[in-house]
Formats: C-alpha cells, sequence, structure tokens
C-alpha cells in the first residue's frame, strides 16, 4: 500500500503574491505524475485537515486562535504581529496561514497512520519545520513534522528518529526536542553562518541533559554539491546508527538543496537528491516521508516525481513526454537565473550526478561530529 497524499486544493491555498512559497508545488506535483503515467487515481490519498486536538499535541491554544481569528477576517488583530509573528512578509496573513496549514498537517498524520497500518505514504506538502509552538517562524505557521512526532508518542513509540535534509536547518524541532532521549534529531543544512536561521544549526549543539547526544547538526559549506554531501550523510547516518535504533523514523525531503533552487547556496542534482533518499532508505527501512522547503517549482516537481517512483516502485523514465512538458510549461514562473540554460529540466527526468569528492572542510566536521558523538 503505496500512497501518495495530496490535494488540487492547495491552489486555493497561495501564499500572497510574491512570497517564494506563492508557486505551485502539490497540485503540480499531481498533474505533473498523472500526465506522466507514473501515478493512479487509487494510489492518492486526498488530504484531511487536522482537528485541533490533534495539534494541540504541539501547539499551544492561544496561537491557534490567533492564526483561526487572522484567518477569518484576513487581517492581523492588535499585537498578533508581535506576540505571534504573524502578518509579516516572511509569515503573511493568506489562505495558506491556516486552512492550507491545516490541510498539510492533516496530511502528514495521514501519512503517519498509513505507515501504522503498514503502508509507506509521501506527504508533499509536510515538513514545516521552522513553526514554534506559539508562532510562525521561516514561512511555517504549523509545524506537522512534530505535531506528527507527538502523534506517535501517544501511539506508543518511544524511540523516534527526525531526518531532516532541508537546505535550512529545522530550528523549532530542535528546540522542542533538545532534551528529549526518545527523538533523535539529524539535520544536514548549510550553516547557519552564512544562512536562515543563523542562530542555530551549529556542531555544538548537541542536545542538553536527557537530550545530550541526542541531536546532531551537520552545517555544510556554500557551493556542496552531490559528492561531498552524500559522504556527509552516509557518515552521519553511521553515527546514528552506532547510538540510537529507532522504532520509526520521519524523513523530510525540502528540495531547496538543489542546484536550480536560488535560496539556498547549495548545488546538488536530483539525482544526489534521490541517492540520498535511497541511503535512508538503505540505512533504516521505511520510513514516514514529508516534503518541505523547494522554491522552484519546476526542479521540485522532478525531484519529488522521482521520490515517488522509488516509494511505488516504478521505473524512472528517460524522457519527460509531451502531455508533462506542457505541464511544467505553463507554471507561470520566472527564471532568477536567465543566463543558465534549463531546458534540459523539460526533457528529462533524472539528471547526471556530480561525484566530486569532500573538499577538507567537509572532512574535518565529519570526524568532528564522530569525536563529539563516539568517543
Amino acid at each position: 500500500m503505496n500512497k501518495l497524499v495530496g490535494s488540487l486544493k492547495y491552489r486555493d491555498l497561495r501564499y500572497t503574491q510574491n512570497h517564494p512559497l506563492r508557486i505551485p508545488r502539490v497540485s503540480l506535483l499531481i498533474e505533473f505524475l498523472k500526465a506522466m503515467g507514473l501515478i493512479e487515481e487509487q494510489e492518492i490519498i486526498q488530504s484531511r485537515e487536522a482537528t485541533k486536538k490533534e495539534l494541540l499535541l504541539y501547539h499551544t491554544e492561544d496561537y491557534l486562535r490567533a492564526l483561526e481569528e487572522s484567518d477569518r477576517c484576513m487581517c492581523v488583530k492588535d499585537g498578533y504581529r508581535e506576540k505571534y509573528n504573524i502578518g509579516t512578509y516572511e509569515n503573511p496573513v493568506s489562505p495558506a496561514m491556516w486552512r492550507g496549514s491545516l490541510l498539510a498537517t492533516g496530511s502528514s498524520l495521514q501519512a503517519a497512520q498509513i505507515f501504522l497500518e503498514g503502508g509507506v505514504a509521501f506527504n508533499p506538502a509536510g515538513g514545516m519545520h521552522h513553526a514554534y509552538p506559539n508562532r510562525a517562524n521561516g514561512f511555517c505557521f504549523i509545524n506537522d513534522p512534530a505535531v506528527s512526532i507527538e502523534f506517535l508518542k501517544k501511539k506508543g513509540f518511544k524511540k523516534i528518529l527526525y531526518i531532516d535534509l532541508d537546505a535550512h536547518h529545522c530550528d523549532a524541532i530542535q528546540e522542542y526536542y533538545y532534551e528529549d532521549d526518545s527523538v533523535f534529531v539529524l539535520s544536514l543544512h548549510q550553516s547557519p553562518e552564512y544562512a536562515f536561521p543563523f542562530k542555530s544549526g551549529f556542531v555544538e549543539e548537541m542536545g542538553r541533559g536527557r537530550g545530550k547526544g541526542y541531536n546532531m547538526n551537520v552545517p555544510l559549506p556554500k557551493g556542496v554539491k552531490d559528492g561531498e554531501y552524500l559522504y556527509a550523510l552516509e557518515e552521519s547516518l553511521k553515527i546514528v546508527k552506532e547510538i540510537f535504533s529507532p522504532d520509526v523514523y520521519i524523513l523530510q525531503l525540502g528540495t531547496d538543496s538543489l542546484k536550480e533552487d536560488y535560496l539556498s547556496k547549495f548545488e546538488l542534482s536530483n539525482a544526489g537528491f534521490l541517492k540520498a533518499f535511497d541511503m535512508v532508505r538503505e540505512a533504516f527501512g521505511e520510513g514516514i516521508y514529508l516534503g518541505g522547503g523547494g522554491y522552484h517549482p519546476i526542479a521540485l516537481a522532478r525531484a519529488w516525481t522521482l521520490i515517488w517512483c522509488r516509494i511505488s516502485g516504478r521505473e524512472i523514465p528517460s524522457k519527460i513526454n509531451s502531455e508533462a512538458r506542457q505541464v511544467l510549461l505553463s507554471v507561470n514562473f520566472e527564471e532568477f537565473d536567465e543566463d543558465i540554460n534549463r531546458t534540459y529540466m523539460y526533457e528529462h527526468l533524472l539528471d547526471r550526478s556530480d561525484g566530486e569528492p569532500p573538499r577538507g572542510e567537509v572532512k574535518r566536521l565529519i570526524e568532528r561530529l564522530k569525536a563529539l558523538f563516539l568517543l
């Protein structure tokens, strides 16, 4: 039972004009998969909204009330901007804020439930890892990974691994589980020395109290390509396996690590992205799969299509057919790097991987992690 949890309703639940997350994501993926003949209707589970009770597993009641009130009037009430970080350019009032977040979070819980029933599911709308219990942050209003982790705890899971491959550090997840030895957090991301969230995601942040040694950050330098990213991931997974034997894991698959994405300084090909997914599965078996960041819609649709092919056991087509190409060409999106030839994105699905060996800086980072966690 392999399922994609999604909905075309996201078309009407968009962020404000000019916001990086205004782009089509889930709806584009579904349309592209159908055009490519890579999904059947029975493989799609229609998304449901999370309930208030489910959201309260992680979020505070007053914050949820503020989101709901802001959604009702499409405005920001006095004090909400300062207290809850709602209504800023980063976290604007829009249909995506509450109703879109409810749908994305409900979908992550559906993916978790499918896993509990012996299936495998991917929720591309999930992975909103920046939202804190009582405030919005980093384009995120509801933290569906944290809600899902708490849901799994309620179901009796004692050891949960959260792996985050988004280009940006999962700051809110880290903070919430920083003193919790039942949740191991592994995050590979751009170094906060040069990237959001700037204040967290450093190597030294290993957890506190009971949670010390259960939080691993792998902050990578600019320009990381497939070879050194996969080296860092493989070595990190080895360290985790020495320390922690999870009952279940959640994998966040933000596509902003791809070279085409303009909101990160990484240079991964989608072949490298797919190999990262394969590595996690080889290390820990099947898990619960969520989306995440990703601000280039064409790169995102292609990469998540590769993930779906793996999950559903399909061969990856060599060419993008004419119908699917038209789906991609119809996206209202302006390239930021107009001088770069991106025609390959409309011709084939799987790009060539870059096997560049890790630079000394990345090797030293891994050696430091080994010294911190294994000695």
